[in-house]
């Protein structure tokens, strides 16, 4: 089998001194080999780097999982301590409740050494880095924990926490050029096939998958952010994530701080499932919480590893002196979001007027409530990037609303005349927008939090802004748009998502209402 080609995450000097377009390969561009020329990288290390992934993997023939392998390293590779039951999927009435890590790794050695050279020593070090960074977008992972199983000597209890450090070490790379070549993200991904293929299951692994499909979501590397993500859903309702009461396959946490994990953990896929699905007509994979769900605890009390009571995810009232958190905020707009995603989803099968405009206009309270909860927070001196990650899916929540009732057009429904409630949630969703587009987007974009998960509300509010700026041509419309837009550009520094929101903006001719200054930086969006 034809061995895969490697490549340099930068032109090589030659191709960059002539200004020539170079094909990157390692060791030696396509240019360069056919001219007979020397080639040369400036970063040895990174092509250094790919080499080693080669050498460790022995790249030779493809396994089930889509991970290189030769026959000598798919057959060392771990496997279960314990083979899954069969009878979970062929008849689950007399199956006994597993362990929480029986389908753990029977053995760490090969892992560990499958990661070690692409993690410094000090992993300690590469922890409190993502713990200070991506953590504050999607604080799952107990701090509390993860020490302790650093520490332990003998690595985590289910095997696969060198497989989650990998992919704390993938969000560390700060070229998106090369985003989709990391050789952490491409390893990261193998191991995490490999390990589903050979029938693991644990927290750590689904982890994994959340942290992967962020990642490739916050680069835009679609359609396997979308896949990835699913892949971690499916693994979370087999660990019972989403309903630990009727859950027949694993017994129950066996610690308080370890069920406040698996609760985070599914609330992160629920609300990056609804972030993904805002502009598609896909299915909804992920379901809707239990009734009876409840909130994560404050951020403050779990990164000190605190044991606090929870608040209900179904409550009468939102406010802003109950000791709810920031990312327990996060939780609660995703959640008002995937409701107006379902009404959304009502009104295009044409439901009867009657139902969806009560129901409409209660959403609209229920998330005008929501956004003063929120901002009470935010202005009660709550810095966490969190709150305002909370803010931009409640306002996406009520952008996605208030399109479907803003318009003049008659016929909004079908064959039927316009009610007075009809106008009452026009005139409700067009101040909604005015007030959004000109006044709180802009004020989430001079926060400049650098959060990728932001960047799908800004991009809606600019196409807001752009739709007022070409009918009347207001003053306080251009400044907006200038904040969002010079926003986007400084995730785009870090995140492809924010550029390909850019590079649509462009496409639609929006970029050209904002200052030279602001549209001079030139667009590439990644290919794919």
């Amino acid at each position: 089998m034809m061995r895969p080609k490697l490549y340099s995450s930068q032109a090589c000097r030659a191709c960059r001194r002539l200004k020539r377009k170079c094909t990157r390969e390692v060791p030696k561009c396509s240019l360069c080999h056919r001219l007979g020329k020397a080639c040369e990288y400036a970063e040895p290390i990174a092509a250094e780097a790919a080499s080693r992934i080669e050498q460790t993997l022995h790249v030779g023939t493809t396994s089930p999982s889509g991970i290189l392998l030769n026959n000598n390293l798919a057959a060392s590779f771990p496997r279960p301590a314990q083979e899954f039951p069969l009878a979970f999927f062929l008849d689950s009435e007399d199956l006994a409740p597993q362990g929480v890590n029986s389908f753990s790794w029977s053995r760490h050695l090969d892992i560990n050494e499958l990661v070690t050279e692409h993690l410094d020593d000090d992993r300690a070090a590469l922890c409190e880095e993502y713990l200070s960074t991506v953590h504050e977008w999607v604080p799952m992972i107990s701090r509390k924990r993860l020490f302790n199983e650093l520490n332990s000597g003998s690595g985590d209890a289910d095997g696969c926490l060198p497989i989650l450090l990998l992919c704390m070490k993938a969000f560390t790379t700060r070229d998106v050029k090369c985003a989709r070549d990391s050789p952490s993200y491409l390893l990261a991904r193998s191991l995490c096939s490999e390990a589903e293929s050979m029938g693991f299951l644990s927290l750590r692994l689904v982890q994994s998958l959340v942290l992967l499909a962020a990642y490739e979501l916050s680069h835009a590397i679609y359609p396997c952010a979308y896949s990835t993500l699913g892949r971690a859903s499916r693994l979370g309702l087999l660990l019972g994530l989403h309903d630990r009461k009727n859950n027949k396959l694993f017994k129950g946490a066996e610690t308080w701080t370890l069920r406040e994990e698996q609760r985070r953990t599914w609330w992160v896929i629920y609300l990056l499932d609804r972030l993904m699905n805002i502009e598609t007509n896909l299915p909804i994979t992920v379901p809707e919480p239990a009734q009876d769900e409840l909130l994560p605890i404050n951020d403050d009390d779990w990164d000190e590893g605190k044991i606090v009571p929870s608040e209900p995810l179904f409550t009468t009232s939102f406010s802003s002196s109950t000791s709810v958190g920031s990312f327990a905020k996060m939780c609660q707009a995703s959640h008002m979001l995937s409701k107006v995603m379902r009404h959304r989803a009502s009104k295009k099968a044409l439901q009867e007027v009657e139902n969806l405009l009560p129901e409409a206009q209660a959403l609209h309270s229920a998330l005008s409530a929501l956004h003063s909860s929120i901002e009470g927070h935010v202005s009660g001196g709550i810095l966490r990037k969190s709150a305002i990650i909370a803010l931009s899916l409640c306002i996406s929540a009520r952008l996605l609303l208030y399109n479907l009732y803003a318009c003049n057009e008659p016929g909004a429904f079908v064959e039927q005349s316009r009610i007075p409630m009809e106008t009452e949630m026009q005139r409700a969703s067009l101040d909604g927008i005015i007030s959004i587009s000109s006044t709180i987007v802009p004020a989430i974009a001079r926060a400049n939090i650098e959060c990728p998960l932001i960047a799908q509300c800004l991009y809606h509010s600019a196409t807001e802004c752009a739709w007022f700026i070409r009918e009347d041509h207001e003053p306080q419309m251009y400044n907006a748009l200038e904040d969002i837009v010079r926003d986007l550009k400084l995730i785009g520094d870090n995140w492809n998502l924010a550029t390909e929101y850019l590079a649509l903006l462009q496409q639609a001719g929006i970029l050209s209402l904002t200052s030279s200054d602001t549209a001079s930086n030139t667009l590439t969006p990644s290919s794919g």
